[in-house]
């Protein structure tokens, strides 16, 4: 990977950080929508490990 590639990649992933930090701050989330988020991560982390698990299972 060459450097602007890298510096391109570097610049994107703090831009997003700094734009979820500044989101969070003006538009903080309520008690709901925060057990809303969390069961909807539960939900996509099962899933993920789930394929995980049939990926290796396919290997075996």
């Amino acid at each position: 990977m060459n450097t602007q590639t890298a510096r391109f990649f570097k610049g994107v992933t703090t831009g997003l950080v700094i734009g979820a930090a500044i989101t969070m701050l003006t538009d903080p989330i309520t008690d709901r929508q925060r057990h809303k988020l969390m069961r909807k991560t539960e939900g996509v982390f099962k899933n993920m490990g789930e394929m995980i698990d049939s990926a290796i299972s396919m290997f075996r």
